[in-house]
């Protein structure tokens, strides 16, 4: 089993229309990482506000960004070589299950569209823990649960927030931190059992 921490940065607040504009991931067994700007598939200009927001540009995109089938093909592909080589995956993503995994089953969906169907295995053998209701359960009655928030709660600094990559080593160690109070609580951190608590 491998555990994969990722985060996608997106042209948007809709998770079944907007676009992924950059994609980063950590996979917590190996170190092995992967991150890329991705043009928008829906060849859609980023409004201003995300522009500001992100630090991602259309310029930037345009320049540097990946087409969405070579970044969608490039990403899924570093996944299936970790699922070939440690078994079944688990995702982790905060608001993962209101945003990202939404959008990873979409770009599979889109995948398949494309004739990729070599993907189908990894996908069914794949799980995902959403560090946003973690955090909820772990500390109630906290009034804002954003990464940010969390992140200073914990003394983590987040040098990039909005990037995906930097995100997702802000997630990195919010997650080790969020393991220590399960396990403080629970007394394990097995990734089952965190499944069958929150959901």
């Amino acid at each position: 089993m491998a555990t994969l921490i990722y985060d996608f940065e997106t042209s948007g607040l809709n998770p079944y229309h907007d676009d992924i504009t950059e994609i980063g991931c950590y996979c917590l067994e190996t170190g092995e990482t992967f991150t890329c700007l991705v043009q928008p598939l829906s060849d859609k200009l980023l409004s201003d506000e995300i522009e500001f927001k992100t630090g991602i540009t259309n310029k930037m995109l345009h320049k540097q960004g990946k087409k969405p089938l070579q970044a969608y093909e490039e990403f899924f592909n570093f996944l299936h070589q970790v699922y070939v080589t440690h078994g079944a995956l688990t995702m982790i993503a905060h608001n993962g299950r209101g945003f990202d995994d939404i959008f990873l089953k979409r770009t599979h969906n889109y995948l398949v569209g494309e004739n990729h169907m070599e993907y189908d295995s990894m996908m069914k053998d794949m799980t995902y823990i959403d560090t946003l209701l973690l955090a909820r359960y772990l500390y109630p009655g906290r009034k804002y649960y954003s990464m940010k928030a969390l992140c200073s709660m914990m003394n983590i600094t987040n040098e990039t927030a909005h990037r995906a990559m930097s995100d997702v080593l802000a997630l990195v160690q919010l997650w080790g931190e969020l393991m220590k109070n399960y396990k403080h609580k629970h007394a394990t951190t097995d990734l089952q059992h965190i499944r069958y608590t929150l959901y």
